[in-house]
């Protein structure tokens, strides 16, 4: 499936129609360096490994299954010192063009593209924990 620019966790919606109904499976990795910058106790995180699967649910709902992992490079709460921190999660997103209500948990497309970038970047940041020991 061809894929806008370099960014291979994100697409148009008119590719994903011209995909039809088909399941289609994507792999990529992403840096995140430039998010940590700003973040004390993230010292270092190696770069996002998503693997996975999304699928055209109905009208424009398409459900992207995925595989996230990375190591994240965390500062010890008692020493100060390096603790590496495994991170491999699955992960269930639904996106479409319209949303039932407040408690609906389907993430909005606003323009007509559906780019990952976020939502990964999310997910990934919750599973950091609030203090690490070495």
């Amino acid at each position: 499936m061809s894929l806008l620019g370099e960014n291979m966790l994100k697409w148009s919606l008119a590719q994903l129609y011209k995909n039809g109904r088909k399941p289609f499976e994507f792999e990529d990795t992403i840096d995140f360096s430039d998010r940590i910058k700003n973040i004390d106790d993230i010292l270092d995180m190696t770069e996002v490994s998503v693997k996975g699967t999304c699928t055209h649910i109905l009208d424009d709902r398409y459900e992207f299954e995925m595989n996230l992992s990375c190591i994240m490079t965390l500062e010890c709460a008692r020493t100060l010192e390096p603790v590496l921190y495994p991170i491999n999660l699955d992960v269930v997103e639904v996106f479409d063009t319209y949303q039932d209500g407040e408690d609906d948990e389907t993430i909005l497309i606003e323009k007509s593209t559906i780019d990952l970038t976020d939502v990964i970047w999310e997910n990934v940041y919750l599973e950091k924990p609030m203090r690490v020991f070495k």
